[in-house]
């Protein structure tokens, strides 16, 4: 049975230090005194939620060699979780946006100079690491991913203010633009401590349900919570010309969908303006677009679910063949058990 190697000095519960260490390393410049080198400083040290490196050290937990990578897993994280940062600052700076988790976007904190030049940076320094440890699959892989999330961008940009989007349109946006980094994010970490091709797969799969939960989650909160707390400015999407899946299921219904019809269309013509907000809400509510929503976490949380129960039980008759072992079965299922929770949380919309 093969056994986990332990030449790692990283004790695990202390991994999400290394991947800070790491984003401190990575992002070090000399552009102290900057505009860009205050970019720098303050996104290196926002202190996120850091999903996506998170999930990557979950799904690590499914190969062998764990123990033995954990310190080039944690460099991985941090290079997923810099990748987000580029992404999340240039989309700002598309959208124009304000604010950015209740606190002044970067773009509307420093200018859009800056915030282009350290997006820039973030991910050339990405690039020059992956180069320098000869990591040529995980290079391959990340700048595969950038161009989908640019892909599911230029999705999106190019159906603003389209009357007629479609669910499977801002579906497929959404795998690029969200899912996919997620996506990545397990795939990586899978692959990183020696999963099999399948279970590199499977996770991989996780990875963009979970991107998809995520999403439509986010969507939801435009209509469930306000601005305050949500940190940005709510129905800004709507605004912009970007439809969701509250509003694209709300348009499929009959007198509500006729009314979001209209008001997409005096959107597509600049005339939506503030005194439309309550018709809108009223219409999205009305017309199923948040229960609808709220149906599709749902299917997806349960997706996850049904993909995680037939891996474990595959790892069980994995088991009983010789072909893993207890201990890295154990760790397994503390992983799920976290991930089971995650999606607990994704539930209670």
């Amino acid at each position: 049975m093969p056994e986990r190697k332990s030449t790692s000095f990283v004790p695990r519960d202390k991994a999400m230090e290394r991947v800070k260490y790491y984003i401190d390393k990575f992002t070090s410049n000399t552009l102290e005194g900057t505009r860009t080198g205050a970019v720098l400083c303050d996104v290196a040290g926002s202190g996120g939620k850091m999903i996506r490196p998170r999930l990557l050290l979950l799904c690590s937990t499914f190969g062998p060699d764990q123990d033995a990578q954990i310190e080039t897993l944690c460099m991985y994280a941090a290079m997923i979780e810099m990748t987000h940062m580029a992404s999340l600052i240039h989309d700002d700076i598309v959208d124009e946006a304000s604010y950015r988790r209740g606190k002044p976007s970067i773009q509307k904190k420093y200018g859009k100079d800056a915030a282009v030049y350290a997006g820039d940076f973030l991910i050339s320094r990405v690039n020059y690491w992956l180069a320098v440890e000869h990591q040529n699959d995980v290079a391959a892989q990340l700048s595969k991913t950038v161009e989908e999330m640019c892909m599911g961008e230029i999705g999106q940009a190019m159906h603003r203010y389209d009357a007629q989007m479609t669910v499977d349109q801002y579906l497929k946006n959404i795998k690029g633009k969200t899912a996919s980094l997620f996506r990545a994010a397990c795939m990586i970490g899978a692959a990183g401590s020696g999963c099999d091709q399948e279970t590199v797969a499977n996770l991989g799969k996780l990875g963009e349900y979970i991107g998809i939960i995520f999403q439509l989650r986010d969507d939801l909160l435009d209509f469930t919570s306000d601005s305050a707390a949500m940190g940005k400015e709510t129905h800004k999407d709507f605004y912009d010309g970007i439809y969701t899946m509250p509003v694209l299921l709300a348009r499929q219904a009959t007198e509500d969908g006729e009314l979001l019809k209209d008001l997409m269309e005096k959107n597509s013509d600049r005339k939506f303006d503030r005194g439309d907000i309550a018709l809108l809400e009223q219409a999205v509510k009305r017309g199923g677009g948040i229960e609808g929503t709220i149906a599709r976490i749902h299917e997806y949380t349960s997706i996850c679910r049904k993909l995680l129960d037939s891996m474990m039980t595959l790892d069980s008759e994995r088991i009983d063949t010789g072909e893993d072992s207890e201990p890295i079965h154990r760790e397994k299922e503390q992983s799920v058990l976290t991930i089971r929770r995650m999606l607990d949380r994704f539930d209670d919309v």
